[in-house]
Formats: structure tokens, C-alpha cells, sequence
């Protein structure tokens, strides 16, 4: 949208920039393969997400829905206090709430948060609500704790990415396995989206795309690696005993992964297998 270029600067609520800004496409494929070292297909994944949030500010307080274990928010809002952690499991909260980056870390479903109205001036949802099953009222419950005038940045796959599954090896069923996999309910277009938001009172501000199709080729074949079994284990569970064990060094890692990975990641967009969607609630009536 034409408006993207204004998601940086608003008057009414002060908004900072992300702790990505400042770096590079390099520093930022770096950073997501750090925050998920024996995940490369996540990591993949991450960095053309973190390309985006670059270009955005966010206001404070944020509400990190489904927080995970805070990787994300580690990453990309290190300065921006308070920050509050809503997750829905309890090992995730666990880890989120140790990193120390929250002021606190709620545990609840997204669709009847224990977050106060109008708490919050941000809410941030990194690819999460492709996971929900009732989308909808995880929408209204951003919209209630949010202040007025306040955000909601959230990043999702597209229909782009379930139709380049269908279209591949396997069909219908092969995207069926991976949604029952990855646990995803929701492939919605733009259109959708802006229905949704604005049934809660939401006005979409800004979009832009991830993921193009030869990159989420790329995120496919490590995914489907990183899922194969030696023996009884997979091989990201193999990758993750390496590093627990410090077997070899984490910066040879990161470099030898962002050389792997450099080419798939830097690709043109065009139709996106994934979003980054701004939307905005209604600024009080002075």
C-alpha cells in the first residue's frame, strides 16, 4: 500500500524504531540464525520477517501475542519497554520469561486474553495466528487491549503458500499434512484480512509480502530435510543436541548458514507466500 512509507512516523502515539533498523540483510539472516540455530528452515523463514520489521516502529507498551519463547521479541524490540509475553504453553512461557526482555509473561489463549482493555499501544504477532483456529476473536481481543490510536503488526502466511503446496509433489494431501504439521487453519488474502480487521473495529494501514516462490522452495527442502529420521531421531533434534553439546562453534555455524542460505534469502518478492499487515485502531475523539 502506498501508505507504507507513514507505518515509521505517527503524532498521537510515539513510536520507536526496532532494534533491526540499523543492520544489514546479512546482519539480519545472521541474527534469525542465531535466535534459531538448529532450526536453518526457520531461521530462513525468520529473516525475510525481520527484512520487514525493519521498516517499522512500534509504540509501547507492546503485548507480544504468542511470544513463544521470546526469540523473536529479543530480537527485534530489546528497547522497547514494557513489553508483556501472552502464551498459551507453559514450557514456551518458561523460557520467554527467563530471557528477562518482559515485564511479564501472561499464559492464556489469545482468544480470551487476561490482558487489561486498552493496555497496550502496540500488539505484536509474529506467525501466530495462522495457528488459531478461531482468528477472529483472537483479532477482537487485540483490538480491546489495545489504546486507541494503537497498533496491531502481525506477520502470516498467504494463500500463495498453500497453493504452491497443492501444486507440488502430493497435492491436496501433501498441503494437508503439512497444515496438520505445522498446525495451520488459516491461509487468508489481504481482502479477508481488512473484512476481518475492520469487523473489530480495525482500519488495515499498511501491508507488504514475504516469501516469494523460489524462497519457500528453498524453506521446503530444509524443512522436509530437518524433519527426516536417523534412526529415531530427527535431524534438527540431531542438530540440537550439537549445539547443546557446543560440538562446533557457533560462529563457523552462523557463517556456514548464511552462506547456504544467502542466495534463497535475498530473492525478489513477487507474490508473497507471507504477509506483514499494519492495522489501527480508531485514535479517541478529542
Amino acid at each position: 500500500m502506498s501508505v507504507w512509507n507513514n507505518v515509521l512516523s505517527d503524532e498521537a502515539i510515539p513510536r520507536l524504531p526496532t532494534g533491526l533498523v540499523n543492520l544489514s540483510d546479512r546482519e539480519l539472516l545472521q541474527l534469525a540464525i542465531r535466535a534459531h540455530l538448529h532450526q536453518p528452515a526457520i531461521a530462513l523463514w525468520r529473516a525475510t520477517e525481520f527484512v520487514m520489521l525493519r521498516e517499522v516502529a512500534f509504540g509501547t507498551p507492546v503485548l507480544d501475542l504468542g511470544c513463544g519463547s521470546g526469540a523473536v521479541a529479543h530480537a527485534v524490540l530489546p528497547s522497547h519497554q514494557p513489553i508483556d509475553g501472552l502464551e498459551l504453553l507453559r514450557s514456551e512461557a518458561k523460557v520467554a520469561k527467563a530471557r528477562g526482555l518482559y515485564r511479564g509473561v501472561m499464559r492464556g489463549d489469545a482468544t480470551r486474553s487476561p490482558a487489561l482493555t486498552d493496555g497496550y499501544a502496540t500488539v505484536f504477532s509474529h506467525s501466530v495466528l495462522e495457528h488459531i483456529p478461531d482468528d477472529r476473536s483472537a483479532i477482537r481481543e487485540a483490538a480491546r487491549v489495545l489504546t486507541p490510536g494503537g497498533r496491531l503488526v502481525f506477520t502470516v502466511p498467504s494463500p500463495m503458500f498453500a497453493e504452491r503446496i497443492r501444486n507440488g509433489p502430493g497435492g491436496e494431501r501433501a498441503l494437508q499434512e503439512m497444515n496438520d504439521r505445522l498446525g495451520h487453519f488459516h491461509y487468508r488474502s489481504l481482502e479477508e484480512w481488512d473484512d476481518v480487521l475492520a469487523s473489530s473495529g480495525l482500519a488495515l494501514v499498511a501491508t507488504r509480502g514475504h516469501l516469494p516462490a523460489s524462497t519457500q522452495r528453498a524453506w521446503h527442502r530444509l524443512d522436509s530435510l530437518m524433519n527426516r529420521r536417523i534412526g529415531q531421531r530427527r535431524i534438527l533434534d540431531v542438530f540440537g543436541a550439537i549445539h547443546r553439546r557446543e560440538l562446533i562453534p557457533r560462529r563457523a555455524w552462523v557463517a556456514a548458514w548464511t552462506a547456504i542460505l544467502w542466495l534463497d534469502f535475498r530473492r525478489p518478492i513477487s507474490d508473497p507466500g507471507g504477509y506483514l499487515i499494519v492495522a489501527e485502531s480508531p485514535a479517541r475523539a478529542v
